[in-house]
C-alpha cells in the first residue's frame, strides 16, 4: 500500500476543493497506511507520561491522529484504523481517555458531529471550513492569545478558548 503524506494531501483537497471524506471515498483505505515507528514511540511515551496503560488501540490510536492532521470524528478514526484493530466502542474510550488527559482536544465545526485531533501545546490553531464542499483548513496562526494574556492579567487561569471560521472556498467561489 502506497504511503500517503496527510498535510499534502490536505492541501490537495485545500487547492482542489475536496472534502475530506470525497477525499477518503476516493482514495478508500489512503489513511489506513501504516503508522511509523518512530510515531508509535512518540505515541506510547506521551500515553506513558500522562499515565495511561499502555494499551495496543492507545498507541494505534494516538499514532494516528499523530500522522494525520483531523481533526477526525470517533467514526473516521475507526475507520481510518480499520476495523481488525479495535472496535467502535474502544475508540470512543480512548477518545474520552486522551481528552480527560489533555492529549486531544474537541473541535465542533456547527454540523452537530464531535471531532478530535492531537493537542500539541506547541501549536495551538484553528480552521476555516468551507460552507458548500465542507472542506476544513488549518489556520495556521491564532491572534487570541494576546487577548488570552489581557485575562491572565484580570487574574484569571486556565483559559481556554474554541473558534472556527466559517466561509466558501476558492473552489466553491468558481463554481
Amino acid at each position: 500500500m502506497a504511503h500517503h503524506d496527510r498535510s499534502a494531501e490536505q492541501e490537495r483537497s485545500v487547492e482542489h476543493g475536496v472534502t475530506f471524506m470525497q477525499e477518503a471515498a476516493q482514495e478508500e483505505c489512503w489513511m489506513k497506511t501504516t503508522v511509523s515507528k518512530k510515531l508509535i514511540q512518540e505515541a506510547e511515551k506521551l500515553i506513558k507520561e500522562n499515565n495511561l496503560s499502555l494499551t495496543e488501540p492507545r498507541k494505534n490510536i494516538l499514532g494516528f491522529l499523530l500522522k494525520n492532521h483531523g481533526p477526525f470524528s470517533v467514526e473516521e478514526i475507526h475507520n481510518g484504523l480499520g476495523n481488525k484493530t479495535c472496535d467502535l466502542a474502544t475508540v470512543y474510550r480512548c477518545i474520552v481517555q486522551f481528552e480527560n488527559s489533555n492529549l486531544v482536544e474537541r473541535c465542533y465545526l456547527g454540523d452537530e458531529i464531535l471531532r478530535y485531533e492531537y493537542k500539541n501545546i506547541e501549536h495551538h490553531h484553528h480552521h476555516i471550513i468551507c460552507r458548500i464542499c465542507k472542506n476544513i483548513a488549518k489556520m495556521k496562526y491564532c491572534f487570541l492569545s494576546e487577548i488570552e494574556q489581557v485575562i491572565r492579567d484580570q487574574g484569571y487561569s486556565d483559559i481556554t478558548h474554541s473558534l472556527e471560521f466559517f466561509g466558501v472556498c476558492t473552489k466553491c467561489n468558481e463554481k
